[in-house]
């Protein structure tokens, strides 16, 4: 059983940073989300695109941390794969963000897929939980300049993504 299921974790990590690049490529303004939202104030959307541009960032993490086998990195991918359900089906069923411009094709290809990868991925988490691991390591950060240097590199790729996408969807 272990030679079947001990590279599970890889197969979790890739689906989750999947999940991640896919949520990525659907920004406000790019070439698949072209619906207009003007409508709401831009500190819903602001707030908003911060909640998805930390969704997506943090799956990186996640992925990289399960793929290290760290302490609750499954959890936490099983809770992220439910965040990315929950935007999915609240964008699919026109509930949150609402659009007098339709869906496109392909942003419901790529939203019904993910959705699909998500319901997998909390599949795959269950039954990783339950597979005995020895590794039982707590999640340890070790700081240096150069991590902290990268943080602050991604911390501003994150503000210029939420900018981006509030005045996208805003239609500015």
């Amino acid at each position: 059983m272990l030679s079947h299921n001990h590279n599970i974790h890889y197969i979790i990590a890739f689906l989750l940073a999947t999940l991640s690049v896919l949520l990525t490529i659907l920004v406000p303004g790019g070439p698949i989300e072209t619906r207009d939202f003007s409508h709401y104030s831009e500190t819903v959307l602001t707030l908003f695109n911060i909640f998805l541009t930390t969704l997506g960032l943090l799956s990186f993490v996640v992925a990289f941390l399960i793929a290290k086998k760290k302490k609750y990195s499954i959890v936490l991918s099983a809770f992220f794969a439910l965040l990315y359900i929950f935007v999915y089906l609240l964008d699919l069923f026109k509930i949150f963000p609402t659009s007098s411009v339709e869906m496109s094709s392909t942003l419901f290809f790529i939203e019904t897929i993910s959705t699909v990868i998500a319901f997998i991925l909390i599949g795959l988490c269950i039954k990783y939980n339950n597979i005995e691991t020895k590794n039982n390591e707590n999640i340890s950060v070790k700081f240096s300049f150069y991590k902290i240097i990268l943080l602050l590199i991604v911390l501003l790729f994150a503000i210029g993504i939420v900018i981006f996408a509030t005045k996208s969807a805003m239609g500015q």
